[in-house]
């Protein structure tokens, strides 16, 4: 007899379906609960094996997708064209000052010219020396009379949120295998949960059937219904985009008496006149 549904379709569930699905089991399964009905055997196997794959999807998780590298690359890049071009903007002002100031601040850029063309940490050096340059004492009036001090900070902080990105990314490799450890620790996880159902199903048993006992079954049955009730909803989860199907639950109902039959009708009477009648 099983009280705890089985869940249908967890290999094809995504990593976060996964996760949020055995968080939600987890915490419903009470210590008071295991205690009580010594299922800590199944359960602490449980506990320990999602703790790994809780790790294993946050490694996954925190590592930057390339699209978000590239992206963030590319708009510290502009910021610094923006600069490059409010310097050569000022070579062609009629004001004296200007226009030299504009040329103390190129030599600084063409030493960095091309600078977009290499890697992403020749790149930010790069970039981190244009700015402090550029915000020291040496050059700070002259990119105020070019009226970009605030687009330099602006550069400033576009380039230490590249860093900050970048540095924070979990290597590529390092990603694969932390995947490949997902699957199999998922396939664990999977196994102890069947065992911890298997264990909660033989209690109902014992409880309800072999050494009756009706507050006990009462309880185990609840969370039965309560674990019963996430699966449901992962399950819809997964149907909504194309993966199995799940049946809307119905409460069970009493089948419509029949109408007593009266013993001297004969069969097929209309039940109607009086006997004899016309």
């Amino acid at each position: 007899m099983r009280i705890v549904n089985e869940i249908a379709n967890l290999s094809r569930a995504r990593d976060a379906e996964h996760v949020f699905l055995f968080q939600q089991l987890i915490a419903l399964i009470t210590s008071v609960f295991v205690t009580k009905y010594n299922l800590a055997v199944f359960f602490d196997k449980l506990k320990e094996l999602f703790a790994r794959e809780n790790e294993a999807y946050a490694t996954i998780t925190k590592s930057a997708s390339t699209a978000v590298i590239v992206d963030k690359d590319k708009t510290r890049d502009d910021g610094l064209r923006r600069v490059d071009l409010g310097v050569q903007y000022g070579l062609y002002s009629d004001d004296a000052a200007t226009a030299e100031s504009a040329k103390r601040c190129m030599i600084v850029l063409d030493r960095h010219r091309g600078v977009y063309n290499k890697s992403y940490a020749e790149n930010t050096a790069g970039i981190d020396d244009v700015v402090e340059r550029f915000q020291s004492d040496e050059y700070a009036a002259d990119i105020a009379r070019l009226n970009l001090t605030e687009a330099v900070e602006s550069l400033k902080q576009l380039n230490d949120d590249f860093r900050t990105t970048y540095s924070g990314r979990t290597p590529e490799r390092y990603a694969r295998v932390s995947g490949d450890k997902m699957k199999t620790v998922r396939a664990e996880v999977d196994a102890a949960y069947a065992d911890v159902a298997d264990a909660i199903n033989a209690i109902y048993i014992v409880a309800a059937y072999l050494e009756p006992n009706a507050e006990d079954a009462a309880e185990i049955q609840a969370l039965a219904d309560a674990l019963n009730a996430e699966i449901y909803q992962f399950g819809l989860t997964l149907a909504r985009r194309g993966v199995g199907t799940v049946t809307e639950p119905t409460e069970p109902t009493d089948p419509e008496p029949s109408d007593p039959t009266d013993p001297e009708q004969p069969e097929g009477g209309d039940g109607g006149g009086t006997p004899g009648g016309v």
